[in-house]
Protein backbone atom coordinates (compact mmCIF):
# COMPACT_ATOMS: atom_id res chain seq x y z
CA UNK A 1 0.00 0.00 0.00
CA UNK A 2 0.78 3.32 -0.92
CA UNK A 3 0.12 6.99 0.70
CA UNK A 4 1.31 10.33 -0.16
CA UNK A 5 3.38 12.19 2.52
CA UNK A 6 4.33 15.11 2.58
CA UNK A 7 7.04 15.28 -0.61
CA UNK A 8 6.50 11.95 -0.86
CA UNK A 9 5.02 8.76 -1.19
CA UNK A 10 5.44 6.22 1.75
CA UNK A 11 4.45 2.37 0.90
CA UNK A 12 4.46 -0.69 3.55
CA UNK A 13 3.84 -4.34 2.12
CA UNK A 14 3.80 -7.52 4.18
CA UNK A 15 4.11 -11.19 3.44
CA UNK A 16 3.44 -14.18 4.85
CA UNK A 17 4.20 -17.88 3.47
CA UNK A 18 3.08 -21.61 4.85
CA UNK A 19 6.41 -23.13 2.95
CA UNK A 20 8.96 -22.61 0.14
CA UNK A 21 6.58 -22.08 -2.74
CA UNK A 22 6.96 -20.92 -6.39
CA UNK A 23 5.30 -17.90 -5.10
CA UNK A 24 7.39 -16.67 -2.47
CA UNK A 25 10.55 -18.24 -0.87
CA UNK A 26 13.00 -16.07 1.16
CA UNK A 27 10.92 -16.27 4.47
CA UNK A 28 8.20 -16.97 6.58
CA UNK A 29 7.19 -13.79 7.29
CA UNK A 30 8.76 -10.35 5.89
CA UNK A 31 7.42 -6.53 6.76
CA UNK A 32 8.96 -3.38 4.60
CA UNK A 33 8.95 0.05 4.30
CA UNK A 34 10.06 2.94 1.64
CA UNK A 35 9.83 6.38 1.52
CA UNK A 36 9.99 7.80 -2.18
CA UNK A 37 11.04 11.69 -1.62
CA UNK A 38 10.78 13.50 -5.02
CA UNK A 39 13.43 16.14 -4.27
CA UNK A 40 13.18 18.00 -7.76
CA UNK A 41 11.33 17.22 -10.89
CA UNK A 42 14.02 15.11 -11.85
CA UNK A 43 15.56 13.66 -8.45
CA UNK A 44 13.67 10.82 -6.49
CA UNK A 45 15.53 9.37 -3.59
CA UNK A 46 13.94 6.49 -2.00
CA UNK A 47 15.82 4.84 1.75
CA UNK A 48 13.89 1.02 1.77
CA UNK A 49 14.44 -1.40 4.79
CA UNK A 50 12.97 -4.82 5.13
CA UNK A 51 12.79 -7.33 8.17
CA UNK A 52 12.43 -11.44 7.25
CA UNK A 53 11.52 -13.86 10.18
CA UNK A 54 12.80 -17.34 9.83
CA UNK A 55 14.27 -17.18 6.84
CA UNK A 56 14.34 -19.85 4.07
CA UNK A 57 17.58 -22.41 4.45
CA UNK A 58 19.44 -22.00 1.43
CA UNK A 59 22.86 -22.70 0.10
CA UNK A 60 24.94 -23.49 -3.12
CA UNK A 61 25.00 -26.71 -4.82
CA UNK A 62 28.87 -27.38 -3.98
CA UNK A 63 27.74 -26.81 -0.15
CA UNK A 64 24.51 -29.17 -0.07
CA UNK A 65 27.23 -31.53 -1.95
CA UNK A 66 29.48 -31.16 0.54
CA UNK A 67 27.39 -31.50 3.80
CA UNK A 68 26.44 -35.19 1.68
CA UNK A 69 23.07 -34.44 0.25
CA UNK A 70 23.91 -34.22 -3.63
CA UNK A 71 22.24 -32.00 -5.82
CA UNK A 72 21.68 -32.83 -9.57
CA UNK A 73 21.60 -30.40 -12.41
CA UNK A 74 22.89 -26.81 -12.00
CA UNK A 75 25.98 -26.01 -11.04
CA UNK A 76 28.33 -25.69 -7.80
CA UNK A 77 27.50 -22.08 -7.38
CA UNK A 78 23.41 -22.25 -7.80
CA UNK A 79 21.33 -21.33 -5.16
CA UNK A 80 18.78 -23.85 -3.57
CA UNK A 81 16.43 -23.78 -1.06
CA UNK A 82 15.72 -25.95 1.65
CA UNK A 83 11.91 -26.87 0.86
CA UNK A 84 9.45 -26.67 3.44
CA UNK A 85 12.13 -25.62 6.10
CA UNK A 86 11.95 -22.27 7.52
CA UNK A 87 14.92 -21.91 9.64
CA UNK A 88 15.31 -19.59 13.09
CA UNK A 89 17.37 -16.91 11.88
CA UNK A 90 15.83 -13.82 11.03
CA UNK A 91 17.60 -10.91 8.47
CA UNK A 92 16.98 -7.41 8.03
CA UNK A 93 18.01 -5.28 4.74
CA UNK A 94 18.42 -1.41 4.41
CA UNK A 95 19.30 0.48 0.96
CA UNK A 96 18.52 3.45 -0.83
CA UNK A 97 17.86 4.59 -4.50
CA UNK A 98 18.23 7.16 -6.12
CA UNK A 99 16.50 8.05 -9.78
CA UNK A 100 17.38 10.58 -11.68
CA UNK A 101 15.73 11.77 -14.98
CA UNK A 102 18.65 13.14 -17.83
CA UNK A 103 16.40 14.33 -20.25
CA UNK A 104 13.23 13.17 -21.77
CA UNK A 105 12.42 9.50 -21.89
CA UNK A 106 16.44 9.12 -20.08
CA UNK A 107 16.48 8.04 -17.16
CA UNK A 108 19.45 6.43 -14.77
CA UNK A 109 19.20 4.36 -11.50
CA UNK A 110 21.78 3.76 -8.65
CA UNK A 111 20.87 1.53 -6.07
CA UNK A 112 22.84 0.21 -2.69
CA UNK A 113 21.54 -2.29 -0.43
CA UNK A 114 23.09 -3.83 2.74
CA UNK A 115 21.55 -7.37 4.00
CA UNK A 116 22.35 -9.33 7.47
CA UNK A 117 20.98 -12.55 8.22
CA UNK A 118 21.38 -14.56 11.81
CA UNK A 119 24.39 -16.65 11.36
CA UNK A 120 25.11 -15.49 7.41
CA UNK A 121 27.52 -13.32 5.73
CA UNK A 122 26.48 -9.93 5.65
CA UNK A 123 26.34 -8.38 1.90
CA UNK A 124 26.19 -5.67 -0.07
CA UNK A 125 24.81 -4.93 -3.36
CA UNK A 126 23.73 -3.10 -5.74
CA UNK A 127 23.35 -1.49 -9.33
CA UNK A 128 23.66 1.72 -11.98
CA UNK A 129 21.19 1.23 -14.76
CA UNK A 130 19.82 3.64 -17.62
CA UNK A 131 16.76 3.21 -19.68
CA UNK A 132 15.65 4.45 -22.20
CA UNK A 133 11.52 4.78 -22.71
CA UNK A 134 10.32 5.40 -25.63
Amino acid sequence: ATADIGPGTLGLAGVWASGVNAYYAESEWAVAAEYAIKATDRLTITPGFQYSGNIAGKGTGAAFTAAGVPVTGGTSTTSYYIVNDWSNDDAWKAGVTVDYKITQGLTTKVAVNYYDPDNGNEQWTGFVRLQRAF
